[in-house]
């Protein structure tokens, strides 16, 4: 399905203003430094399940704001899956995996790195920091759209989380 320029463009206003709805629970946080991919991976998301609730940064430094300044109960430190990044500006994805595994209530959290690199290495250093999975970011809004489905179903709904 081809969408054309401005119906693209009010997709992405309709997912902006509907992430800044704090008060709900996030059930998927965001971690990405391409504003272009953020918007792509929302539309993904909105076409694989209009009932998830996900909010996005656009870098490591803001992330690990948020997370390490959020309440115990606040909807960040609830989030059912983190989509991270590999490579990140301020705090790279790695360092940022680090204080997440490190912190407490966000320890148990699926972390699922999502980045352009199919690197060996880049995929064990992942692992060996605590990623939970490693996924290659697909090309084309049809492979994105699988992907985003098969992360998701996956993690938010079959996984079973360590409460």
């Amino acid at each position: 399905m081809k969408v054309s320029r401005g119906m693209a463009q009010f997709f992405i206003y309709v997912l902006k203003m509907s992430k800044m709805q704090s008060n709900k629970n996030v059930d998927l946080f965001y971690i990405e430094d391409n504003e272009d991919f953020i918007d792509f991976v929302g539309i993904a998301l909105k076409r694989v399940d209009t009932t998830i609730n996900y909010s996005y940064v656009t870098d490591g430094l803001k992330a690990k704001e948020i997370l390490e300044s959020a309440l115990p109960d606040s909807p960040y430190k609830k989030a059912k899956l983190i989509l991270l990044d590999y490579n990140l500006p301020g705090l790279s994805g790695m360092q940022l995996l680090d204080r997440i595994r490190s912190e407490s209530s966000l320890k148990h959290t699926p972390v699922v790195v999502f980045s352009s690199s199919d690197n060996p290495q880049d995929i064990r250093n992942a692992y060996s920091h605590g990623a939970n999975a490693y996924v290659v970011k697909p090309i084309g809004m049809a492979n994105l759209k699988d992907t985003i489905q098969t992360v998701c179903d996956f993690w938010l709904n079959k996984n079973q989380r360590c409460l």
